[in-house]
């Protein structure tokens, strides 16, 4: 599940790279579905970062997919630069939820 929020990170994100050259907005889409979709086969599998927040990170990108795991589901709650102070991204996060 991905909160409405998040849909505007990503269109934030994707503008960001599509201004640096032809097809970089694409690409970035297809890294960041890609590794929504290795969430969705395990989210275990990566990183708790703070409560009970995951973090995935995109790959050839600053930007950080976290997320927290309920019982039938997960639920992605924010795609943001990984280079922000850790502070600012957990007072994001925890204000999404």
């Amino acid at each position: 599940m991905v909160l409405q929020v998040v849909r505007e990170d990503v269109q934030a994100a994707y503008d960001y790279f599509a201004a640096r050259g032809p097809g970089g907005g694409d690409r970035l889409l297809e890294r960041y579905f890609s590794t929504t979709d290795r969430i969705a086969l395990n989210p275990e599998a990566f990183p708790v970062k703070f409560d009970d927040y995951r973090r995935a990170l995109v790959p050839q990108s600053h930007l950080a997919v976290y997320y927290f795991v309920e019982s039938v589901r997960s639920v992605v709650v924010a795609v943001i630069d990984a280079r922000r102070h850790p502070r600012l991204i957990r007072d994001l996060i925890r204000n999404r939820r």
